[in-house]
């Protein structure tokens, strides 16, 4: 555990023409993953890629015991190393690091310490790992609500105590019908839901929420359980996705999709579509929802949307519980992040984060985007319901780099932001040693007028691999969660790893920034550490 601190600037005019005033930010960074194979205790520094691998990280806290989190991300730890070897076989070629058949990538941590500490659990269960008919296939979200009664129903909870039957956490994964099973529909992925009475350290069987039928691709899910006693829809669980469809007709159809959940998470409501299914040349899909819930139970579902005009944000708001929506309104406009982002070149994303303050009821959306020819994390607020939305607020910091892959909450009214920021010595090239990745944290506590390093040691994207070593890989997102007292960042980190010239040179062969190379094989051409990312948590006293 590593610990960073900032003492804000005093009287500073901010961005929201108030005066900020002194405050203290202080956090510590752990790694949530630990270690990083389950029950190995040596596996950081003895797991190889793709055994060594995780990202796209999601994290919940408790809301009656905030000393207990569940965290979660694809996690590869069960991969077996890239061939030959007694798992993919003796004529398996040494380059080949590919996901093998019927083995899960869904992680689950706990902590039970506010997250100073944390336990590796291994893959989530219930899936082909432990003799389900469903392989986890990763995009994790993890949420917490109100436990039901033993009717199923919250109506109990919500007339005398808001946790009267204690808590529930809630994990949504994609998944895919493992060998033998479903022949012919293995490759659509479903959206599973899996439950906890335990903070994590036992899970039910998954739920299918979310079918596949052979030309469908489900994808990008948000999760989200209605945690206010004051709405009518306590306890409901609301799922949301892109899905994607093609046809001669349609092309590759991108929808964004929704459905609940009133029992648990046991069984789910008929799918509503939220928004237009098209893209084709002229008009693009939908991707990256995000779902909130107000203090009146009115339901939030953001997303990028593509146009005519390029890329934007859409919105659109249920005020009953999800039975209906309002047709979807435009956020605001967004541009980009350019893929790769310069200096490095894993993929990247602009999808937005939601929350919404229990106490007023104002919706927030925060994004990055490189309008200013350069990546910032972007806020926009709306006080009438999601109708209308405000200007945009950079509120991240230029010199932290090029940011990306935000995180959001808000709680009583402060509003936190977390995100990475990337800096190259070279933007015009990648590889090991050419760029560094931290995280940052700023807060509507000074009016977003300062940002504090909450990552104790800096990152490589260059150590980063897709399983096919074409490109560098951190995932699509990270994940905030906040309380009055502290808030928690979850983050991809490759601190531990070690970059690989030989996967950065057959990376220039492909993208002919460089001559071709055969491909490595990186149990004979890399060290032994390449591929290392972990999942890191900075806890933050604001």
């Amino acid at each position: 555990m590593r610990k960073v601190a900032l003492i804000a600037a005093l009287g500073m005019v901010t961005a929201l023409g108030v005066v900020a005033v002194a405050f203290a930010v202080s956090s510590v960074d752990s790694q949530g993953n630990s270690p990083q194979v389950a029950g190995v205790p040596l596996s950081d520094t003895t797991a190889v890629f793709p055994t060594n691998k995780q990202n796209e990280t999601t994290i919940a806290v408790n809301p009656t015991n905030p000393s207990r989190l569940i965290a979660g991300s694809n996690d590869e730890q069960r991969q077996p190393p890239c061939g030959p070897g007694p798992v993919r076989g003796s004529l398996a070629a040494a380059n080949d690091c590919s996901f093998f058949p019927d083995i899960g990538t869904s992680g689950v941590y706990t902590s039970s310490d506010g997250g100073t500490t944390w336990t590796n659990n291994g893959l989530l269960p219930g899936f082909s790992d432990t003799g389900g008919s469903l392989v986890s296939d990763g995009d994790p979200v993890i949420v917490y609500g109100p436990a039901p009664g033993l009717n199923g129903s919250f109506a109990t909870a919500r007339s005398t105590d808001s946790y009267a039957n204690s808590t529930r956490a809630y994990y949504a994964s994609l998944a895919s019908y493992s060998g033998g099973v479903a022949n012919g529909n293995q490759a659509p992925e479903l959206l599973t839901v899996s439950t906890s009475a335990d903070d994590g350290l036992t899970w039910s069987a998954p739920v299918v929420a979310v079918g596949g039928h052979g030309y469908k691709f489900n994808d990008k899910e948000s999760l989200w359980a209605d945690n206010n006693p004051a709405s009518p829809y306590f306890g409901r669980v609301y799922l949301s996705w892109t899905q994607f469809r093609g046809s001669f007709q349609t092309g590759n159809a991108e929808p964004i999709r929704f459905t609940y959940s009133d029992d648990g998470g046991q069984t789910w409501s008929t799918e509503r579509q939220l928004s237009a299914a098209h893209n084709n040349g002229a008009v693009g899909g939908r991707q990256g929802s995000e779902i909130a819930t107000g203090p009146n139970g009115a339901v939030y579902v953001v997303w990028e949307d593509g146009d005519g005009a390029g890329a934007k944000l859409s919105a659109a708001v249920s005020t009953n519980g999800g039975a209906t929506f309002a047709r979807p309104v435009d956020v605001t406009r967004v541009v980009d992040l350019r893929d790769p982002v310069p200096g490095a070149n894993f993929r990247d994303s602009s999808f937005p984060s939601i929350a919404v303050d229990q106490s007023t009821g104002t919706a927030y959306v925060a994004w990055a985007d490189a309008a200013a020819g350069q990546g910032e994390i972007k806020l926009t607020t709306s006080a009438s319901g999601g109708k209308t939305w405000s200007s945009p607020q950079v509120i991240s910091k230029a010199a932290d780099g090029y940011a990306f892959f935000q995180g959001l909450d808000v709680v009583s009214g402060r509003v936190d932001v977390a995100y990475q920021a990337l800096k190259a010595v070279n933007p015009g090239t990648y590889g090991a040693g050419n760029a560094t990745i931290d995280s940052y944290y700023v807060s509507s506590s000074d009016g977003f007028a300062a940002s504090t390093r909450i990552s104790s040691a800096s990152s490589d994207p260059a150590v980063s691999a897709q399983n096919n070593l074409a490109r560098q890989f951190w995932g699509d997102y990270s994940t905030l969660v906040s309380t009055s007292t502290r808030a928690w960042f979850i983050y991809t980190d490759s601190r531990n790893g070690v970059g690989c010239p030989a996967v950065d040179a057959y990376q220039h062969g492909l993208d002919g920034s460089g001559p071709a190379t055969p491909k490595p094989a990186p149990g004979s051409s890399c060290p032994s550490q390449f591929g290392n990312t972990n999942a890191f948590v900075s806890i933050i006293t604001p």
